[in-house]
């Protein structure tokens, strides 16, 4: 199999297999301090700034590069479309690598160069040439590209530098991937891959699983020159869980709401009543009467639901908090409206929900596999015609509501 990786050149991905797969000491200590100071110094590639014309990749004083706003972008704006300039299928970790490698080895010139000009972080980089990866890389490499484009064997020595290489390209990977969920596997999008984090983001990412492309969503008004972030976890989590999750990624968050202790009280809370509102609703829908399960939910009806649903819409609105998981706040609370016979709520809820999904996905994308406008369209058609509690939860439980 011919590689479209270039001739290996002395550098800090370049060292020997003895050398890369030696027990912890002071060179490999060395060589994780030399990656965090290559990445001040990696360049922008040129392919970045044509993504977009509403932001561009610039440095920032204290965290490499960013992303930042060149003109006002209003709520819902689309920032950019990307696909991945690599991606693996969804595969157990221990296949992860092998997979990585045939995707890498296939790679056009200037997608391995763009792949190459984002950032490895040193985490990533310890964990990649340790003896556990490393040997998967070198025996897929030696099983594939035992031989070069004439047929000549290739030598020890030439191999152990391509596995080097293909290591570092590893912890890229690593480093900047984005799981796209279901059978759609891991990629890197290299101008997602400059957003910097906060756990109050700007942007709203979503992975069309038909074109296979990650469009990026303005999730509230942006200025002209202020930095746009991404979020890198779960935002339904204490600071503290928040905190641990990104120490992965070598920092501490600093963002507004980890240096904000009255966000503290409020995320604990969110996460509190998320949980209690997604304990009713499963057992809601899926409890019956010859389980073993002895367990209850700790609300005991819609009334309790709703309520809960209504404070964690509004904590989640007091914390900034813009995104997926204010809409499904809004959606499941609408289906409890219909529960307590005010269909005027749910209707409210169910219009408030579309205009989250609207800013998140555009008018096409759906953040649910329910559907937003038919839910909507039967609402309306229910209150028009004066339909009864009854029949309307009836038909909800059987998901019967064709408008």
């Amino acid at each position: 199999m011919s590689s479209t990786l270039p001739t290996p050149q002395p550098s800090l991905g370049t060292q020997s297999a003895a050398e890369t797969m030696a027990p912890q000491d002071q060179r490999a200590a060395e060589m994780v301090d030399a990656v965090a100071e290559e990445l001040s110094s990696l360049v922008i590639h040129p392919e970045e700034e044509l993504v977009t014309k509403l932001a561009k990749v610039s440095k920032t004083p204290a965290a490499g590069f960013g992303v930042f706003a060149t003109q006002d972008i209003p709520k819902g704006a689309l920032i950019a479309v990307e696909s991945a300039v690599l991606s693996i299928p969804a595969v157990p970790d221990e296949e992860a690598a092998p997979e990585f490698c045939a995707a890498l080895h296939q790679l056009p010139k200037a997608k391995l160069e763009r792949l190459q000009s984002l950032s490895l972080d040193p985490l990533a980089w310890k964990a990649v040439s340790g003896a556990n990866v490393r040997s998967r890389i070198w025996q897929w490499c030696e099983d594939n590209l035992a031989s070069n484009e004439g047929g000549q064997r290739t030598s020890h020595h030439e191999l152990s530098k391509m596995v080097d290489i293909t290591c570092r390209c590893y912890g890229i990977f690593l480093t900047n991937n984005l799981e796209t969920g279901g059978e759609s596997g891991r990629g890197v999008y290299p101008f997602f891959s400059r957003m910097n984090h906060s756990c109050r983001p700007d942007i709203f990412e979503f992975f069309d699983i038909k074109t296979k492309e990650l469009s990026l969503r303005a999730i509230h008004d942006i200025k002209a020159g202020d930095q746009i972030h991404s979020t890198y976890v779960d935002l339904l989590q204490p600071r503290k869980k928040r905190q641990k999750t990104l120490a992965a990624w070598g920092f501490h968050c600093q963002c507004t709401a980890c240096a904000n202790p009255a966000f503290d009280t409020l995320s604990d809370r969110a996460v509190e009543l998320d949980d209690m509102l997604e304990e009713y609703l499963f057992y809601h829908d899926d409890f019956s009467s010859d389980t073993d399960d002895d367990h209850e939910p700790f609300l005991k009806g819609p009334d309790e639901a709703l309520g809960v649903a209504q404070d964690l819409i509004q904590i989640l609105k007091d914390q900034a908090i813009y995104g997926e998981s204010l809409f499904y706040a809004y959606w499941n609370g609408s289906k409890l409206g219909v529960e307590v016979d005010d269909l005027q709520l749910a209707l409210d809820y169910a219009r408030e929900a579309r205009e989250i999904e609207v800013c998140c996905v555009g008018t096409d994308g759906k953040l649910s596999d329910e559907d937003t406008i038919e839910w909507i369209s039967y609402l309306e058609s229910q209150i028009a015609h004066g339909a009864d509690k009854g029949t309307l939860s009836a038909r909800l439980a059987h998901g019967d509501y064709d408008p």
